[in-house]
């Protein structure tokens, strides 16, 4: 691929605050990657480089980014590693570094005249089980901790399809949060209801389990193929050696046997930072007595592979969260999958709460074969579109099955 421009500017993500996109031209084509920033960060994950100084450093080192031929991406990805020098990405940033990243694996995809996620299979061609059932969208329909200004702790409340054609999933996703909506501005009143940064609905709550309950209760009242899922983003409510949930001090017992109650009683699917991102051991004490239940480690692991092998090795988890900015490259993101898998561990791609209309995760959620993807709630743009290109691939290779 002769790269022929590389290019960097700041833009607005979904919050409104400068992100970066970067843009590689080629002979004939030009592509572009941009990058997405989280509120609630675990402080395992990638420097964040002050936008306007991301800047000043790719002007520094953009005719060294211009000189090599790379032959693969995992070629470029460790030259921008070598480049920057430092251990967490401090030097250029872990943004910056990943909108390269990307953007140079679109423009490989496309010299090599590929869809994305066809490249990204092709370079791991072994990890991922094609046999797996479909990649299911969760749905984060109303939101709370750092991501919406209400009485919740739990960060997310979320409903997953569990039907096996995403086209339905998708639309039955946006139908229960029409029906969601009348029902939370029948209870509280629609000057009452707002949005949270993931497009999830904030009410005035009592507690987590009402807003639990609600969810239960609308899916039950339309006969819903819906399981709950959490986000509970513990750290955010961790002081001091407690829990505070409510007004109330849990010990990480108490809340080992609030979250168990739970999940008894609403059927509750998935479980993502029950506890502080570095208590391996309550992590491991939840997943030893949840056989059917995913236990989500994401600020726990961070997308790293030295803290995904210590959760492996002390089994506090079933499931990694895999976020592109937390480790700040594709092939060091995908060598991630490919330790989970090899452990017998799900994946499940994520976005961030500060998004753009860039939908790569779609097509790295369908590369990765993963369990499923979270992009918010079936509504703002900067989610669906991550949606709705997921769905648009699963048309493609439907009809790319049917031809053949």
């Amino acid at each position: 691929m002769n790269v022929k421009d590389v290019n960097v500017k700041i833009i607005a993500d979904s919050r409104g605050e400068d992100t970066l996109e970067a843009e590689f031209t080629a002979d004939d084509f030009s592509v572009k990657a941009t990058v997405p920033s989280g509120k609630s960060k675990g402080v395992h994950e990638a420097y964040v480089l002050e936008p306007k100084k991301a800047i000043e450093k790719f002007g520094q080192i953009k005719k060294e980014i211009l000189s090599p031929d790379y032959q693969t991406q995992e070629d470029f990805d460790n030259f921008l590693i070598s480049l920057d020098g430092s251990e967490n990405k401090k030097n250029l940033g872990g943004n910056l570094i990943l909108a390269l990243s990307l953007a140079f694996a679109r423009a490989k995809a496309k010299s090599e005249g590929k869809e994305l996620y066809q490249y990204i299979i092709d370079l791991q061609p072994t990890t991922y089980n094609r046999q797996q059932k479909l990649t299911k969208p969760i749905f984060n329909v109303i939101n709370g901790g750092a991501h919406a200004k209400n009485k919740l702790e739990i960060q997310e409340f979320q409903v997953i399809p569990q039907v096996s054609d995403f086209a339905i999933a998708l639309s039955m996703g946006k139908e229960f949060y029409r029906k969601l909506q009348k029902f939370l501005e029948g209870k509280f009143g629609a000057q009452n209801i707002s949005l949270g940064d993931e497009a999830g609905f904030s009410a005035p709550f009592g507690s987590n389990e009402e807003a639990i309950s609600m969810l239960s209760e609308v899916i039950e009242k339309n006969n819903y193929p819906f399981k709950i899922g959490l986000d509970c983003a513990a750290t955010s409510f961790y002081k001091d050696g407690f829990y505070e949930i409510g007004g109330k001090k849990y010990s990480a017992d108490e809340l080992l046997n609030y979250y168990f109650e739970l999940i008894d009683r609403y059927g509750i699917i998935s479980i993502e930072d029950p506890f502080y991102e570095e208590d391996f051991k309550s992590f491991a004490a939840l997943t030893s007595k949840l056989h059917e239940v995913l236990v989500i480690t994401d600020d726990l692991t961070a997308t790293n592979p030295e803290r995904l092998q210590k959760a492996i090795n002390e089994k506090s988890g079933n499931a990694i969260l895999i976020k592109l900015n937390q480790i700040g490259t594709l092939t060091e993101t995908l060598n991630v999958v490919k330790m989970a898998y090899q452990n017998n561990w799900q994946a499940v791609v994520s976005h961030r709460s500060g998004e753009t209309l860039d939908d790569f995760i779609a097509d790295l959620a369908y590369a990765v074969n993963a369990w499923g993807l979270k992009s918010g709630a079936p509504a703002k743009p900067e989610r669906l579109v991550k949606y709705e290109r997921l769905l648009a691939i699963y048309n493609k290779e439907i009809l790319s099955a049917a031809i053949n």
